[in-house]
């Protein structure tokens, strides 16, 4: 632990030394011109981020401060930087880029969402303009050639999910010219925490249409919602819901079948574990809402609605069916890799972030990147006030009301953070019986918050909201008024108040965060109910044998719970990782064998070594060309297909094989097992297919018509994020306690799971 202070120290002092030579450095003499043939010319990286200074100060009047140089230094040497929001983070990815991009390294700065991407690209192009260093950024709505265009510049703003998206949209390209995307060579990320932790482990898929089977689900939420609490068990610690005796015999009986956990029902099993958790662990206006006739998950960290992400496949249709929903839309996925993974495909890989310390350990090991820690230029003079404990969450919201209305009397602005839709809509009900206006932001309405964010600093105002970091939108003390902002400074500036406790300390330091900005006054203070479902489940021992508790036993108390909290995610993304690990590595291989056919740098020769003589047939009336286009074709093609089969599998063999634990076996190495044994049966699926169809399809010199043949490729394809859980994962040596005692006295127990799995392995 010293020593990694120690390393930590020495990697600050030099980021610190980097920015001291640059402010000792003038670049205030030349004329635009002559500054402009400098950068043609070899200059030393100090040298570089002087110039680059004096350009930013020329066309943006801003003067970087020192530590906006140490963050820059921090970056340029493959680091994390935390520097508060307001410094001035994106000028210092801007000194960074440059310096990256004039030693020839490709740059993707990396943002939370599309809207920073177009603003940041076109805000800071005429400094990279000026600097001789091309620039452009990507959306969402923006077509193929204008991409390819945009990815060939040195510098490119992009959000960190379409960077993903489009490096799997590669998969499907049935042609060198369709291929989008550069070298990965230089990523800087913002909002690091955010994308390199909280959304490392979530998948990043490319799916198609498929064909619809038949619709079980409706059938299967209707049995599961028939059942009672005293059916099932529930662990809301660990969002884990499972049958017990009276809830097996109930459900076998609606199913009209003997044993619901015999191999030929695996099926059924699956399927009613599915409609369990949407039923009893997903909740709406917590977890998800309605909006449009569509399910849109909610985003935890944020409340948000999280911008194209879906629950697991089949669990999306199974809380579609719980909401009444029909038009499920079936899909195939062809290709499929976490953010995580795609973050690992740079060569340099750097970060930056308001709240990162709380994070450090887990950025050196999922990333081996160290985090600088970077003093702001303007102190933080925000009054982060002691915690207030209450017994019940009805004398939290009372507490709540009590100090809006004491904060908005005398016109100071409040922001209130609450846990869910649900709870930030109660809240808004109590305020809105004191006659207070005040706007609710929340997924219901987060297309509005732009317009709501640019009121929340005025005198006044009380804004309620689910929980959010900034992202880019940032509140001004008394709007645009410069008197405004003199009286709402006078009254103590913003008031962050939190109804609830979050699951780690940074998201809590990201509320607090909202106050306080720039040196502004501003306060914070939570407000936490024991009754919270997100800490009450850790001490309910604790609370029902001590009656009395004093405000230090408390706040032990609840820091532990979210310690654990902490602890227990860091854990699910760790075990996710370990799963992912093969698929991405087999994704991987795949992918580069299917890059090399498609560049024609290699040639599968299946043909040739399997059937020689069908070979030599073929060479006398089309030639070689006609029959490496042909194999060529149907190779792509095949690849596609059997690989979204065995994703399929391997997402079905997941969703099930935490139970190989009661059979005395570890999940992870059966897994592991399956998923190789399964690869190396797709790969030769592959080639069997392809060698069956060349010896029965027509082929020309031109290849194969492969529509005639009804081989048509992936077409009409979309991207999304998976909100995938680690839920069935964690602590699996409990799974022998959670299942019910006619499971265990089943015989023989471990030959039926094992026949559960070997199916998976024989497909």
């Amino acid at each position: 632990m010293k020593q990694g202070y120690q390393t930590i120290s020495s990697l600050k002092n030099e980021c610190i030394s980097f920015a001291e030579e640059v402010l000792r450095l003038d670049f205030s003499e030349p004329g635009d011109d002559f500054l402009k043939e400098e950068f043609k010319g070899e200059k030393t990286e100090t040298e570089l981020a002087a110039m680059v200074s004096e350009v930013i100060f020329r066309l943006k009047g801003i003067r970087l401060f020192k530590s906006q140089l140490i963050t820059a230094a921090a970056l340029y040497k493959g680091n994390i930087a935390e520097l508060p929001t307001g410094e001035g983070k994106t000028l210092a990815a801007v000194v960074a880029a440059v310096l990256f991009a004039k030693a020839g390294r490709s740059v993707h700065i990396l943002v939370f969402n599309d809207y920073l991407a177009q603003r940041d690209g076109i805000d800071n192009k005429e400094i990279f303009d000026f600097c001789g260093v091309s620039s452009g950024f990507v959306t969402e709505d923006m077509k193929v050639e204008m991409r390819k265009e945009a990815y060939n510049k040195q510098v490119l703003y992009i959000c960190a999910r379409e960077a993903g998206y489009d490096c799997i949209r590669n998969f499907t390209a049935d042609s060198s010219q369709k291929l989008i995307g550069g070298d990965f060579d230089v990523a800087i990320v913002d909002e690091a925490d955010s994308i390199l932790i909280d959304e490392a482990s979530i998948p990043l898929v490319l799916a198609g249409k498929a064909e619809k089977g038949e619709a079980n689900e409706p059938q299967m939420i209707k049995i599961v919602s028939s059942l009672t609490t005293e059916d099932y068990e529930i662990s809301e610690q660990d969002r884990q819901v499972w049958l017990n005796d009276t809830g097996i015999e109930k459900v076998e009986n609606a199913l009209l079948i003997n044993d619901l956990y015999s191999d030929e029902n695996f099926d059924l099993l699956s399927d009613i574990n599915t409609a369990l958790e949407a039923c009893y662990i997903l909740k709406k206006d917590k977890d998800y809402i309605v909006r449009d006739g569509k399910i849109a998950v909610i985003d935890e960290s944020t409340g948000r609605i999280a911008a194209s992400r879906k629950f697991p496949n089949a669990l999306h249709r199974f809380v579609e069916a719980k909401e009444g929903i029909t038009d499920n839309i079936y899909t195939k996925i062809y290709c499929t890799m976490t953010i995580g993974a795609f973050m690992g495909q740079y060569k340099t890989l750097a970060g930056m972030t308001g709240t990162a310390a709380t994070s450090a350990d887990e950025f050196e090991s999922s990333y081996e990147l160290r985090t600088v820690v970077v003093e702001p230029h303007t102190p933080c003079i925000r009054r982060d006030l002691e915690d207030e404990f209450f017994e019940t969450n009805t004398q939290r919201d009372e507490a709540v009301i009590n100090e809006i209305i004491k904060a908005n009397s005398k016109g100071q602005p409040v922001l209130i953070g609450t846990s869910s839709v649900e709870e930030s809509e109660k809240l808004s009900a109590l305020i809105r019986e004191k006659n207070i206006p005040h706007n609710v932001l929340n997924a219901r309405n987060d297309r509005l918050e732009a317009e709501i964010i640019a009121q929340a600093g005025k005198p006044y105002s009380v804004t309620v909201s689910t929980n959010m970091a900034g992202r880019g939108v940032d509140i001004k003390l008394g709007g645009s008024d410069e008197n405004e902002k003199e009286f709402v400074c006078g009254v103590g500036g913003l008031y962050v108040i939190s109804s609830s406790i979050n699951s780690s300390r940074r998201i809590d330091n990201q509320l607090k965060g909202r106050a306080g900005r720039q040196g502004d006054p501003g306060v914070s203070k939570f407000f936490i109910s024991l009754e919270d479902e997100t800490i009450a489940p850790f001490f309910d021992d604790e609370l029902s044998s001590r009656k009395k508790m004093t405000i230090k036993d408390k706040f032990a108390l609840v820091r532990s719970a979210q310690k654990t909290l902490e602890g227990n995610e860091a854990e699910a993304r760790y075990t996710l990782k370990k799963y992912s690990y093969i698929i991405e590595h087999q994704r991987k291989v795949i992918s580069d064998y299917r890059l090399k056919i498609l560049n024609d740098e290699e040639a599968p020769n299946i043909l040739q070594s399997e059937d020689l003589d069908k070979y030599l047939e073929l060479e006398q009336t089309v030639g070689k060309e006609g029959i490496n286009l042909a194999e060529k074709q149907l190779i792509l093609y095949y690849i596609n297909q059997h690989f979204a089969t065995y994703l399929e599998a391997m997402e079905d063999y997941k969703s099930g094989v935490h139970l190989t634990i009661v059979a005395g076996k570890n999940p992870f190495d059966e897994f592991n097992r399956t998923a190789i044994s399964a690869f190396e049966e797709m790969n030769q699926d592959i080639r069997f297919d392809v060698l069956n169809k060349m010896r029965e399809a027509d082929i020309t010199k031109s290849g194969i018509d492969m529509s005639k043949h009804g081989l048509d490729g992936a077409t009409g394809t979309w991207t999304y994020m998976v909100d995938d859980s680690a839920g069935q994962f964690n602590h699996l040596p409990a799974i022998m306690n959670m299942v019910s005692k006619k499971i265990k006295e089943a015989i023989p127990l471990g030959q039926k799971l094992e026949n559960f799995f070997n199916k998976f392995k024989k497909n």
